[in-house]
């Protein structure tokens, strides 16, 4: 192992003993399956109506693209939605999906839709007015193909509602039950980052979440000793996206970049996300309004 490696697992294997179950500041919820679950339908809902109005799904035929196990489709369903899609490339989500749908009595037609591939929407040109895409746009892998399917499907004057961390962000990463620091991914290379997450996966100490449990409730194998890059994540930034945007015809009716919480450094990053050069850097989210303009 290298000096980059041992000084990124030292660092790891510090943090991650401290962010056990129980511990200030660590989500309890991610050792539970059930407790996640309840936790994302309640995350998910505040990402929406912090940032849009339930009014505007009213009447709206609504895509839920990445649809996961179905909160944004239930939710754009109660608020009085002509018709809510859901689509995702997960079966067992589209299942869940579709048992939490019947769980509620829901008047709005609302069906669940497993993606056949990961690159073109199984859908009509211009038959949905309203596409949400939450918490999923850095896992779109092949997202040069499926942003011009996004703008084919929607009617003119449609709109996208976009909630996105991108591959900036101090844990844009997705490894922060693992190598929980910040910006890990700029400071190390990849390599280091898969050799350090199976460095950790492996101690005595280390307690895995949910989704490292098989159906006994027992640590799966390894998998981090087997991946030669980081999983399902597509590095996007915001001026690549934006360029994408551009070129495929949508239109930026609003971006907000938020920085982090109340607290000092949380004044600080608000400043810094103005920055061009350093503004992915230290923002917690993006939130975008992309619109098909009218002919």
């Amino acid at each position: 192992m290298n000096l980059s490696q041992t000084i990124c697992f030292q660092l790891a294997k510090r943090q991650v003993l401290r962010r056990q179950p129980g511990a200030a500041g660590e989500n309890p919820a991610t050792f539970e399956a059930r407790a996640y679950h309840d936790w994302r339908v309640a995350e998910l809902r505040t990402q929406f109506t912090q940032h849009f109005a339930e009014s505007e799904l009213a009447g709206k035929d609504v895509l839920d693209f990445g649809c996961g196990s179905g909160t944004l489709s239930v939710l754009a369903a109660e608020a009085g939605a002509r018709s809510v899609i859901g689509i995702d490339l997960n079966d067992d989500l589209i299942g869940q999906a579709q048992a939490f749908a019947e769980t509620r009595k829901l008047k709005t037609p609302l069906r669940f839709v497993a993606a056949q591939n990961a690159r073109t929407l199984d859908l009509p040109d211009a038959s949905v007015d309203l596409l949400l895409c939450f918490d999923v746009l850095e896992h779109v892998l092949a997202y040069d193909a499926i942003i011009p399917e996004w703008r084919r499907v929607l009617r003119p004057g449609g709109e996208i509602f976009i909630w996105w961390v991108p591959w900036l962000h101090p844990y844009g990463h997705h490894l922060e039950s693992l190598v929980p620091l910040p910006w890990a991914h700029v400071f190390f290379s990849e390599r280091t980052l898969l050799n350090v997450c199976a460095r950790v996966y492996d101690l005595p100490e280390f307690k895995p979440r949910w989704w490292d449990l098989d159906e006994h409730g027992r640590k799966k194998p390894n998998k981090w000793r087997q991946l030669d890059q980081l999983p399902d994540l597509n590095r996007l930034t915001i001026a690549q996206f934006e360029r994408l945007c551009q070129h495929t015809g949508l239109q930026i009716a609003r971006r907000a970049l938020y920085g982090f919480g109340g607290s000092r450094l949380g004044r600080l990053t608000r400043g810094l996300t103005r920055l061009p050069w350093l503004r992915e850097y230290f923002c917690s989210r993006v939130i975008y309004r992309l619109r098909k303009a009218a002919p």
